[in-house]
């Protein structure tokens, strides 16, 4: 039985690369060949004191260089030991903050995992190097104490750069335009190669009756689909594929997960097969779940209108994000979730998304949650205006005059000023027409 390869692999690779551990424990691994290789070039150099030498090379006994690398496995154990203690305290701010599903922004940036790789790497080469230097040891030169100093200053200089960054990073807009870069490459990756996008494309009407329903063995988020593995496999067993789940969803342990058309050409065999295809885990990602980024997004705004935080700014500054990438988005068609094998013949059938449900994902929470703060709502409205000459459909084009009238009749309920109910029903006057231009 093959299993899938593509969407699994980009699954776990995001598990990977999110990692504290990821970049750390390569740069680790360099330290025994960093090591081995500055003892190789001591020897090399002699174990006299050379003329020519540069100054900046240590040139002394071996005591003394126990005692530099030393020093500087001592002040670098330090140093970690603060690093690893301002970034848990930034990752407690932000998971408080911003939310805990946040976290994972933070933990795969690059510069925090080479700065503590940087700390693991210098800490592993100083210990290697303070046993291969022998008491039995001339006076001589040696490279490998100087790598060593150098690591310590590469420590120092990045430790200062680290904390300007977690400085930076904590700031609310530094982390909306990180999920939002997440939520461009989302749109950016669609692949709609595969998927048709006729209507016709439905189940039989039948189907609920000749199908065979088989479930998933285990439970957690789906968390990558791979297409090809089923289209190759209900091809061969000429079948038509009926998929209750898509990325993002969370499934339990024998609940239906798929349906095979008809029953009779079902097996257990073709059920793991399609089992196979789909990859579950504890926590969403952004593989192929569109909504995971804007949900990330939504996230950060829905808390900062909270009543303990109170931060209607944030929540704006969320909605331009957002709507930042609704231009890009639009000119591109969701997949209605109908594929075809190689002959055109339809073989899977899965739940789709549309337009109108990224919108409601995007905006709906945000509208609810700032129901009485004109702030919110200007803003949302000033929002969809500028996405109205962006819409291509009048599918769209119906989905945004929908939110708009769910904000109008939000405001009517929840703004008892008439001047501010006025203000927002002249802003919502201008992105009506402007979605009629």
């Amino acid at each position: 039985m093959s299993l899938p390869k593509l969407h699994a692999v980009r699954a776990i690779w995001d598990g990977v690369r999110t990692s504290l551990w990821f970049l750390p424990a390569i740069l680790g691994a360099m330290a025994p060949i960093l090591a081995f290789s500055a003892r190789y070039l001591d020897t090399l150099l002699g174990s006299e004191p050379q003329e020519g030498n540069p100054r900046w090379i240590y040139q002394g006994g071996p005591d003394q260089a126990r005692e530099i690398v030393a020093t500087i496995l001592s002040a670098i154990g330090t140093m970690t030991s603060l690093v690893f203690s301002i970034t848990m305290v930034v990752l407690t701010l932000a998971a408080g903050q911003f939310g805990p599903r946040l976290v994972r922004n933070f933990m795969a940036r690059r510069l925090t995992q080479l700065v503590l790789g940087t700390f693991v790497l210098t800490i592993l080469y100083a210990l290697l190097l303070l046993s291969a230097l022998g008491v039995e040891q001339k006076e001589g030169t040696f490279p490998s104490v100087t790598l060593a100093v150098g690591l310590a200053a590469l420590c120092l200089g990045l430790l200062v750069v680290f904390i300007h960054h977690l400085a930076t990073s904590i700031m609310s807009e530094s982390l909306i335009e990180a999920v939002g870069g997440e939520l461009d490459d989302g749109v950016a990756k669609l692949d709609l190669a595969e998927a048709d996008q006729h209507c016709s494309d439905d189940l039989p009407r039948d189907f609920s009756q000749r199908a065979a329903f088989f479930g998933i063995d285990d439970f957690g988020y789906v968390q990558s689909i791979e297409i090809d593995h089923i289209l190759k496999s209900s091809r061969q067993a000429d079948v038509l594929i009926g998929l209750e789940l898509r990325a993002g969803d969370f499934v339990i342990a024998n609940g239906r997960g798929f349906g095979i058309y008809p029953a009779e050409r079902s097996s257990q065999a073709l059920a793991e097969q399609i089992r196979a295809a789909i990859m579950l885990g504890p926590h969403r990602t952004p593989v192929q779940d569109l909504e995971f980024p804007i949900r990330h997004l939504v996230e950060i705004a829905v808390r900062a209108l909270s009543p303990g935080i109170n931060d209607p700014y944030t929540a704006v500054s969320v909605i331009h994000r957002l709507s930042a990438a609704w231009p890009q988005l639009m000119k591109r068609e969701v997949p209605t979730g109908a594929y075809h094998d190689e002959d055109g013949q339809l073989r899977l059938v899965g739940p789709s998304i549309d337009h109108a449900g990224l919108m409601n994902a995007a905006f709906s929470q945000i509208r609810q949650a700032g129901a009485g703060m004109p702030l919110v709502l200007i803003n949302l409205l000033k929002t969809f205006r500028s996405m109205a000459p962006c819409t291509r459909s009048a599918a769209q084009r119906d989905a945004l005059a929908a939110e708009i009238e769910a904000v109008m009749e939000d405001a009517r309920r929840e703004i008892p000023n008439v001047a501010d109910l006025r203000n927002i029903e002249n802003h919502a006057k201008h992105a009506l027409s402007a979605l009629q231009t």
